[in-house]
């Protein structure tokens, strides 16, 4: 059942995990330490219908050079905005200025609609599909 995030910790890491389990991959303990990142803070955003962290994160694969870095999602667990890591922040309130910033400009209401809508659209034609395949067999 798609539910809207809510505040599952204070601890950031909890939080995002408790939150985008099922939805994304992006925040699970073997991304995470696979990519040698740690996730500085993770929040509810628009009343539930976003969820928005900020991450530390390696910027080669030495881990010698570090950066910061935000990513938003929607309450599918699709990637709304990151940013990538050749625009990686020096400082993680850079890295939150910038999210604040992109967040400001999404209507969280309306994408959340148009994300219901898509999701509705393909749930339909996967059971049409399913539909379809079974009453093709001899059952």
């Amino acid at each position: 059942m798609i539910k809207l995030f809510e505040t599952a910790s204070h601890n950031p890491t909890v939080n995002a995990q408790r939150n985008l389990q099922g939805r994304t991959h992006y925040v699970d303990p073997e991304t995470l330490r696979f990519h040698k990142s740690r996730i500085i803070s993770a929040r509810v955003v628009d009343n539930g219908l976003l969820f928005a962290i900020v991450t530390s994160d390696s910027l080669n694969f030495e881990n010698s050079k570090r950066g910061f870095r935000f990513v938003i999602f929607d309450i599918f667990g699709t990637v709304l905005s990151r940013t990538e890591i050749d625009g990686a922040f020096r400082r993680s309130e850079q890295a939150s200025k910038a999210m604040w910033d992109v967040l400001n400009a999404i209507d969280a209401k309306a994408h959340t609609a148009a994300a219901i809508e898509k999701h509705r659209a393909s749930v339909m034609q996967e059971c049409d599909e399913l539909a379809a395949r079974i009453a093709k067999t001899d059952i």
